[in-house]
């Protein structure tokens, strides 16, 4: 029987804090140098000296260049740093209960522009940088599949709260999805075209319930016009 005492963790909240602040501020000035001068024009040593920081640091909170712009992408996909799925979020789980394809695809929209809005510059950077980079484009490849999944999810949803449009098999109308909600659109139309928000999101709540739904029953207003 062992006599030794258990090793307590220490925890300092205050520097727990400062290293989430730190990771923060690198990534933050990461996503606007990737932005503004694409990867290969960002270097570890100006992503430090925008965040303020060492570059040993970078290395240590976040990780090498391809480390930082996967993080930096997934953080502006989720709008935080939280180890919570985006498909698991409050607001996702109500649109898969809304009983109302319609209704669902509008909600799609509106949540893909949102989250399009975060990300699709990032994405922009990623998908330029992943022919000269082996690791991203496993990355690139990933975030397709992904979004793949996403719209896969969603056709299956809507399929069990009503008919699609005739003619339209399942994984047929999963592709169109995610052609609809790829980040590139919302790159050209909203970022190079300047379509607001409103704007994108209602070209896109069309676009879908277009392509993935039946024609849409007379509301009572156009029964009595």
């Amino acid at each position: 029987m062992s006599d030794a005492t258990p090793t307590r963790t220490y925890r300092s909240p205050r520097r727990e804090e400062s290293a989430r602040q730190t990771r923060a501020a690198i990534l933050e000035a990461a996503a606007e140098l990737f932005i503004a001068n694409g990867y290969g024009g960002t270097s570890v040593d100006a992503i430090a000296e925008r965040a303020g920081v060492s570059k040993p640091t970078v290395f240590t909170a976040v990780g090498n260049k391809a480390t930082v712009l996967k993080v930096a992408r997934d953080v502006a996909m989720a709008g935080d740093d939280e180890p919570v799925p985006v498909m698991q979020r409050p607001a996702y789980v109500e649109l898969l209960a809304d009983p109302d394809p319609y209704r669902t695809v509008r909600r799609i929209a509106a949540l893909s522009t949102g989250l399009l809005a975060r990300y699709a510059a990032l994405d922009e950077v990623l998908h330029g940088a992943a022919d000269s980079d082996a690791e991203l484009r496993e990355l690139w490849a990933a975030s397709e599949a992904q979004r793949l999944a996403a719209a896969r999810t969603y056709v299956a949803n809507l399929a069990g709260k009503g008919p699609l449009r005739p003619g339209l098999a399942l994984e047929a109308a999963a592709d169109l999805l995610w052609l609809h909600i790829a980040p590139s659109n919302y790159f050209r139309l909203a970022i190079s075209r300047g379509w607001s928000d409103d704007r994108f999101e209602q070209w896109l709540g069309d676009a879908v319930i277009h392509h993935l739904l039946p024609v849409p029953p007379p509301t009572n207003k156009e029964k009595n016009q």
